[in-house]
């Protein structure tokens, strides 16, 4: 049995609003793993979700929309369960005391197979976030929602520490423009002069979906490599986001 609420909150990790449909899921030992890649090649990343009552798997999730709009439909604590044939699942059962639903699974092989990391990458800043930063930057970048960027650089504030300066609106001279200051800030090496910028509307529905996580990081390395970690308070519920720099 598992809470509606948990597993709606697991598959908005990756789901970010529509931005990745079909992926798999893999359940070993009861934790689930999803992991996945932009369409733009911009982000990929991963969630894991403990007490997943399914039996180690591997399942073809097509169409999350769907999916999501199948569970919506049910309430509390739902029961999940497989239909099989020739011991290989074929669909998702999901069950509330009122409904049942019925999930067809995708062939693994039509999944898009999504990309991952390859050795060990250092970072030159590091900055904590929590809830208000999160719903900090997603008004920052509602504010100026005709433009998909966000440039970041570091910055310093009236007492002279150490801040990343979020400044979403473009690298245009002349256009409108929001920014919001990351403090917690931890550096090694980073010029004066350093900015890189992102697509910030992944961005945004990268921290939307996290708003409900008890803390998070963005960690930045001077290849323009961006990491996003976020964790729920017991830690059963994490996710992961690595974006790459778009060109200044």
């Amino acid at each position: 049995m598992i809470q509606k609420l948990h597993l709606t909150s697991a598959i908005s990790k990756y789901y970010l609003n529509a931005m990745n449909e079909a992926v798999i899921w893999e359940i070993k030992d009861n934790i689930l793993t999803v992991k996945f890649t932009a369409p733009s090649k911009e982000m990929l990343g991963s969630i894991t979700f403990h007490d997943v009552p399914l039996e180690n798997s591997k399942i073809g999730i097509s169409n999350t929309t769907q999916l999501n709009k199948l569970i919506h439909i049910t309430n509390g604590v739902l029961d999940l369960k497989y239909v099989k044939q020739k011991n290989l699942p074929y669909k998702l059962i999901i069950a509330d005391k009122s409904f049942t639903v019925n999930y067809s699974l995708a062939d693994l092989m039509i999944i898009p197979k999504p990309g991952d990391i390859i050795g060990d990458i250092n970072f030159n800043i590091k900055a904590s976030i929590d809830s208000e930063d999160i719903t900090s930057i997603v008004k920052a970048k509602s504010a100026v929602a005709e433009s998909e960027v966000v440039v970041i650089k570091p910055s310093a504030n009236d007492d002279g520490e150490y801040i990343i300066e979020m400044e979403f609106g473009g690298n245009v001279e002349y256009a409108n423009k929001v920014s919001f200051y990351l403090s917690n800030v931890e550096t090694v090496n980073v010029p004066d002069n350093f900015k890189v910028q992102y697509n910030s509307d992944m961005i945004k529905e990268i921290m939307a979906a996290n708003k409900d996580m008890h803390e998070g990081s963005m960690s930045i390395n001077l290849d323009g490599i961006m990491k996003l970690e976020f964790a729920n308070e017991n830690k059963t519920l994490t996710s992961v986001y690595y974006l790459v720099a778009k060109e200044i």
